[in-house]
């Protein structure tokens, strides 16, 4: 029995314009009830072309518009029940490209090829359209998100998806449906699937800056807000504090029976992810402010709520500080010892999620980077939010999803460092173990019907949701914590999360979803066949294999979360044979993990037989996680030695290092770091396998972070060769290059001078501004709480909330402090680079050779006069401007660490032979520099300082005699004898003045070393 052909209704025939509204809208009914849930007619009717009929149609009907006082409003508030003619038909259009984009990933390559999405998106303004108009398109948008989730590679660019989104023209049009304040049931669909579209496809800085910019976290926040009222969590007495500062109006209704808890949270989580800006938006959003304001508290024993009575048994926060009306509903905790800070291994890179936690992600240049840029500490002192005890209590009196993203929402406000520092305790007793319970309840076993199920039931679909996103909230969370991290481990998350690893590579017939029989697959359905429109694309994957993908992602998060800190947990996840398993994930075609003793010796055919195999494709982020566990992994001295050799992770590792994607190589670069740190048994197979030329072309690129990793991966592979070899590392590198890396702060400086407005750092203690000026330029950015509020302008509550924003959001998205950052950072590896190229303490002849070797290269005053200028105080901005006072100005102080380099790079050369010391000391400029940071607040600096003079002062042999006395009559003049005995004598650190000392007395009575 074969189908029957399907005839292309007159009214959508290609070509053929209907008579009226009506004839289209009667067509359109039938072809709608033709195709809704029967996928394989929707495959005939995109193979007869009707996705190009139907777009044409709602191209060629535009929506009506109305205008009030110049702005747009809805003609739909009084209509009737029914639609206009012409609105009928684009509702009908949209419902059938709804029906079609609900057919899977195979779709999407038609529907993109009429473009659907940028057509969709001019339906989704509620002041244009009616309400079911706008709910369709939205679906329509969801459905092609799904879709393109589920796509196999190649097909899966939810970046374009987001960037249609996200543009401009249609975040009014988002917030707009976000501020509706109607509780009817089609306007909270509208409201969900926006805040499901934000939560899935937010992921991009520029995105969440732009959704921020337009209202759309403050319509969010709102919309949480909503729901304090409506569980009756507003803190006594806002209403009147929100009276006296003009917020009274913004306290929002109830919330709604429709909304939901979840996918609000979790849309906020997407948007204040990594952003102390945005973080601070949200807490000062004039909604919270009112409904969850900062105010003294005494509970009254009549409260009828117990859990706001004092007299209710084990409530409150810490012992011993003044609690807040929220911390009545949490329990006591306990007192926190202060806790010892764990041993930090300089010649690793620190092994945090991200750049920092206000990185602006930046297309996650510093995710694997590991450099963190100073953080300010100016409102360290300023109260806590009572949002975060009150997204402690959410979480333990929620569960499911609603749990994951509150949860979510407190990491991201606790990695911001907006949190009390006694919360670190709460976290780790009330919410870590709620965590990792979530993990090991939604973690369930796989029924072999599961296995090929082209849907899943929608507890599953939940289950696996909260699976996928839990680890990683876990992740983030306990990642910087080391009393997190422990919470963790006692509640046996290692084991845990080496059962989520491995079962996501428990192997599957076929990742994708089999096509539907037919008995004419190679049917012509007319002419248009060969248009991209009419051609259906590749079949999505299982929902299993997908999960499994995410999973894989998921896991090795949490596999670096909990090792990015002790060595003990290290060895512990390295002792659950995960090595294995993260290795193929290194691979975009993984075969079987495998311990080394079972692996095949035909390797290659292993890896062919892998592009078919049941292990799927591992994507990019896949990836990127992967060389992220394994950075972390591999700063355990024991792990590297051990299992990462005897699973040859530098082979994957070296391949990585040039895939075409920026940012693997970056994540792969952080790894080598490790790699060829000292200890390392792969230094030369990584040497055998051309490393080094590699390293050298990436410290050329473009790219800071790629720059970053690939400076300080040489940093380490110079300290473990031979002189023969540092010196073939320098020529590939370029000692030019080398100078430009150290010396260039243009970029800088010509980021500050086109930036066309004032520079305010404010947050920054590196940073000073000069002195004011009266010619001011005005500030591009208002903040929107204000709202032209008389009342709340004069509010110094609100003032202050006001002054607050503008400064985090200079800091977070100034272009000057990122430029500053990177350049930092790559100066202070290549002062590392000379400091360990100069460097053979076991043999003292190499290290004269090569201080020579190096004054011939780069220059021996050259190089004194770049050290001596990178200890200078600079002021950007001074120059080359019509106005060059004032705001425009920022004076810049070296930092701590490129001080302590440019020490130790003395120290070296001072202890090589006596000629070198005269050299350094006949440096008077840079000496006289250096004497200035005697004073710093840094104890590594003076250090450093006590070791260079101790240096200088010494006494080589008797020969020296006269030459030492000298030096140190020299060093006298310049006044570092006196700055010594400073040290000596009143120095807070006792390791500072017990060397301060021994100089001393190598100046007074110096004896031979």
């Amino acid at each position: 029995m074969t189908m029957a052909r399907v005839q292309s209704p007159p009214a959508l025939t290609p070509n053929k314009v209907a008579r009226s509204y009506a004839e289209q809208a009667t067509e359109l009914r039938a072809l709608k009830d033709e195709i809704v849930g029967h996928v394989q007619h929707k495959e005939q009717w995109v193979e007869k072309g009707i996705l190009e009929s139907i777009v044409k149609i709602l191209q060629s009907s535009t929506p009506s518009r109305a205008r009030a006082n110049g702005k747009e409003i809805s003609i739909y508030a009084a209509a009737s029940d029914g639609l206009a003619e012409d609105e009928l038909v684009r509702l009908l259009c949209l419902q059938l490209l709804a029906s079609i984009s609900c057919g899977g990933p195979s779709f999407l390559s038609p529907l993109h090829a009429v473009g659907v999405v940028p057509v969709t998106l001019s339906y989704i303004s509620p002041s244009q359209n009616s309400p079911q108009v706008v709910l369709t398109a939205l679906r329509i948008i969801r459905n092609v998100t799904e879709a393109t989730s589920a796509a196999p590679p190649g097909s899966d660019d939810l970046d374009g998806l987001a960037d249609a989104l996200f543009k401009r023209e249609h975040l009014g049009s988002l917030h707009s449906i976000l501020t509706q304040p109607s509780a009817d049931s089609v306007i909270q669909e509208q409201k969900r699937l926006v805040s499901s579209s934000i939560a899935r496809l937010c992921k991009e800085a520029a995105h969440q800056n732009a959704l921020t910019d337009a209202g759309i976290l403050d319509a969010l926040a709102t919309t949480l807000a909503s729901f304090i009222v409506a569980r009756g969590e507003v803190i006594p007495g806002a209403e009147n504090l929100a009276q006296k500062d003009g917020l009274v109006d913004v306290i929002p209704a109830p919330a709604s029976r429709g909304a939901s808890l979840a996918l609000t949270l979790e849309a906020i989580s997407a948007m204040i992810f990594d952003s102390r800006f945005r973080c601070c938006m949200f807490l000062y959003s004039p909604a919270i402010l009112a409904v969850l304001p900062l105010i003294e508290f005494t509970p009254a024993s009549r409260e009828p709520r117990a859990s706001w009575s004092p007299d209710a048994p084990g409530i409150g926060g810490t012992p011993g500080k003044s609690f807040g009306a929220m911390d009545y509903l949490l329990p006591l905790m306990p007192v926190s010892q202060p806790k010892s800070s764990s041993s930090q291994f300089s010649q690793y890179p620190p092994s945090g999620f991200s750049r920092n936690v206000f990185s602006n992600r930046r297309s996650q240049t510093y995710k694997f980077t590991g450099l963190d840029p100073a953080t300010d500490d100016s409102d360290a002192d300023d109260p806590e939010s009572p949002v975060v005890p009150w997204l402690i209590y959410l979480v333990r009196s929620t569960n499911g999803f609603e749990r994951v993203a509150a949860a979510s929402v407190l990491t991201s406000l606790f990695k911001a460092g907006l949190t009390n520092p006694e919360r670190e305790q709460a976290l780790a007793f009330l919410v870590v173990p709620l965590l990792c319970d979530l993990i090991k309840e939604h973690k369930k076993d796989t029924f072999a019907s599961v296995q090929q199920a082209t849907f899943i039931e929608s507890d599953m679909e939940k289950d696996w949701a909260i699976l996928e996103k839990t680890p990683e909230v876990l992740a983030r969370l306990v990642g910087a914590s080391e009393i997190l991290q422990v919470s963790a481990q006692e509640c046996g998350i290692i084991k845990t999360t080496a059962k989520l690893l491995k079962d996501a590579y428990e192997p599957m017939a076929t990742p994708l979803i089999p096509r539907p029989w037919t008995p004419n697959p190679d049917r012509s359905m007319g002419s248009a066949e060969n248009s991209p429109a009419c051609q259906l694309g590749p079949p999505g994957q299982v929902p299993l294999y997908a999960h499994k993908i995410k999973m894989r992602y998921s896991a090795l998060t949490l596999v670096a979360g909990m090792g990015a800190l002790r060595d003990d947990y290290r060895k512990e996840l390295a002792s659950q044979d995960l090595v294995p398993f993260i290795v193929e994930s290194l691979a975009s075609r993984p075969g079987k993990p495998q311990n080394p003793k079972e692996k095949s010796a035909s390797e290659k055919e292993r890896r062919d037989a892998a592009e078919t195999s049941a292990y799927g494709h591992n994507p990019n982020s896949v990836i990127m996680a992967a060389c992220h566990a394994l950075r972390c992994l591999g700063r355990a001295v024991s792990v590297l030695r051990t299992t990462f050799l005897d699973h040859d992770v530098w082979q994957p590792i070296s391949k990585l290092m040039k895939h075409p994607d920026l940012q693997v190589q970056i994540a792969a670069c952080g790894v080598v770091i490790n790699l060829l740190a000292s200890s390392s048994p792969m230094v030369e197979p990584l040497l055998r396998a051309g490393i080094s030329k590699v390293l050298c072309e990436q410290a050329h690129s473009l790219n800071p972070g790629l720059r970053l990793n690939a400076v300080w991966a040489l940093k380490h592979l110079v300290l473990e060769v031979e002189n023969s070899r540092k010196k073939q590392l320098l020529e590939e590198l370029e000692p030019g290059w080398l100078v430009q890396l150290i010396s260039d702060d243009t970029s800088e400086e010509d980021t500050i001078h086109t930036r066309q407005r004032r520079s305010t750092d404010a947050d920054d203690d590196e940073d000073m501004d000069a002195e004011a000026t009266d010619e001011e330029e005005p500030h591009s950015w208002t903040w929107s709480g204000m709202d032209g509020n008389t009342q709340r302008m004069s509010s110094a509550r609100m003032q202050k909330a006001e002054a607050r924003l503008m400064a985090l959001r200079e800091a977070d998205l100034n272009p000057a402090r990122r430029a500053r950052n990177d350049t930092i950072g790559i100066q202070e590896q290549a002062l590392c680079f000379i400091q360990n190229f100069i460097l053979n303490p076991d043999r003292p002849q190499d290290q004269t050779e090569l201080v020579d070797y190096l004054f011939s290269e780069l220059g021996e005053n050259r190089l004194f006069g770049i050290l001596a200028d990178k200890l200078k105080v600079r002021v950007v901005g001074a120059y080359g401007r019509r106005y060059s006072k004032g705001r425009d100005t920022v004076v810049l102080y070296p930092q701590a660490r490129i001080i302590m380099h440019i020490t130790y790079i003395l120290v070296h050369i001072a202890a090589s032979i006596p000629r070198h010391r005269q050299l350094v000391i006949a440096q008077t400029e840079l000496l006289k520099l250096l004497g200035g940071h005697f004073t710093s607040s840094s104890v590594e600096v003076r250090k450093s300082l006590c070791h260079l003079f101790a240096n200088l002062s010494c006494l080589e042999n008797d020969e020296d005699r006269q030459h030492c006395a000298q030096r140190a009559s020299e060093l006298e003049k310049l006044g570092v004898l006196s700055k010594l005995q400073g040290l000596e004598q009143d120095d807070a650190d006792l390791d500072v003045r017990e060397r301060a000392k021994a100089v001393v007395a190598q100046f007074k009575a110096p004896t031979i070393v």
